[in-house]
């Protein structure tokens, strides 16, 4: 069968290679000029690997550890304690921080036995922890990795994915040596010549035995079936010439677009700490094992979230890195750079416009099935899609989305 994959993300080339695997005809059409979407590896000046997107891979996100090991890409530690962030010189225990976030769990459980609805991430972690909430290490560190505003995001949603620290590890996140952009490369290298870059999509349109995508520059691509991965926004834009089933089309109205920045500082000393959060502001700046599992690579990693982080910090669409570079190197006295920072947006970004998605107050739990099943010859994949907003959440609703192409056709 002839099956086009309109996005070359992870999600995309996830459910592109598992078709071609399964003996299908595939064709790959991404509107960048690369491949991997927001998984983007790149080489600070004296050529460290920094990550301009995606960055850890979690011991039990066995979706993303599957493809690595498959496709024989090494995963090293980051060596990072991600979820115990030392703010204002103190890191938190482990038992402290399980303490913050079970009495947010509880406090949502009574809220919700109580009948109230629409319940803020926000909103629980005032009631949890008190008047002082934002200044709690472990709710900074929610939504830092949430990138979006916590009075506008789903409890219920946000706090069922976030496992406990000791029986998930979280201490030890890892990454693709040499960069996870390795995934993707890997896959576009293995798929060869299906993978068309600059061949952004305008439209796509099916029936009962066809399916067609319409590409910007007014060509047609003919298939059987197709699967859309592209982030939220830009599936926002794309012509659906169907109606979209409803348990779908609720599922993406449940989700909107979060804002993030990130800026790799290559430095030639810095202190002892590996992670550290900002007081001022939702960001943090870690510093990554080397692959050798001794050193740490000389080159500092950070990450900002919500509106006003990204605006004091000169982390928006006005692009100012040397803002953000000199808070980076107050937070971590006596570091001294070593070359230019590297910034990255991802709201300004016209293929993205936005960093990645969160859930609204009106999500529900049934969301997350909602797209177990295509909507006729269309599947759908991307991390919007996905039960997490991770790299590991991007290759599983590829391979979900792969399965539900395969049943629709079986089916047909």
């Amino acid at each position: 069968m002839r099956i086009t994959i309109v996005g070359a993300g992870l999600g995309g080339l996830t459910a592109a290679w598992e078709l071609v695997k399964s003996g299908h005809d595939v064709a790959v059409l991404e509107a960048r000029d690369r491949v991997g979407g927001r998984t983007w590896s790149a080489r600070l000046p004296d050529g460290t690997v920094t990550e301009r997107g995606g960055e850890y891979v979690f011991p039990r996100e066995f979706a993303a550890r599957r493809l690595a090991a498959e496709l024989e890409l090494p995963i090293v530690s980051h060596g990072v304690p991600y979820a115990r962030r030392s703010l204002r010189g103190i890191r938190p225990s482990a038992a402290a921080v399980e303490a913050t976030m079970a009495a947010a769990a509880g406090t949502l459980a009574r809220m919700r036995a109580d009948g109230l609805e629409r319940i803020s991430v926000a909103e629980v972690f005032r009631t949890a922890v008190g008047e002082r909430f934002e200044a709690d290490p472990a709710y900074r560190r929610l939504v830092i990795s949430l990138a979006a505003d916590p009075a506008q995001a789903s409890a219920v949603a946000v706090l069922r994915g976030q496992p406990a620290l000791t029986s998930e590890h979280l201490e030890d996140g890892g990454r693709i040596w040499g960069g996870n952009q390795r995934i993707a490369l890997e896959l576009a290298r293995r798929l060869g010549e299906r993978v068309r870059l600059e061949s952004p999509v305008a439209a796509v349109e099916r029936d009962a035995s066809s399916a067609t995508v319409t590409l910007v520059d007014g060509s047609l691509e003919r298939a059987d079936a197709v699967v859309v991965a592209v982030p939220l926004p830009i599936l926002r834009t794309l012509h659906l010439g169907f109606e979209l089933p409803a348990t779908q089309r609720e599922a993406l109205d449940h989700r909107f677009m979060g804002v993030a920045a990130k800026l790799g500082v290559p430095v030639a000393s810095t202190g002892d700490d590996p992670a550290v959060q900002s007081p001022d502001g939702f960001w943090w700046s870690w510093r990554s094992m080397g692959a050798d599992g001794e050193h740490r690579v000389p080159a500092l990693s950070h990450f900002a979230s919500t509106t006003p982080t990204l605006a004091a910090l000169g982390a928006d669409a006005t692009g100012r890195a040397e803002t953000w570079a000199a808070a980076a190197l107050a937070l971590r006295p006596g570091t001294v750079a070593s070359g230019e920072p590297l910034l990255t947006t991802w709201a300004d970004d016209p293929w993205t416009r936005g960093a990645y998605s969160a859930p609204t107050l009106d999500w529900r739990e049934e969301d997350e099935l909602a797209f177990e099943r295509a909507a006729g010859r269309v599947a759908f994949a991307g991390e919007h899609t996905a039960s997490a907003q991770t790299i590991s959440g991007a290759v599983a609703s590829g391979y979900r989305a792969a399965r539900a192409i395969e049943v629709e056709l079986a089916r047909a």
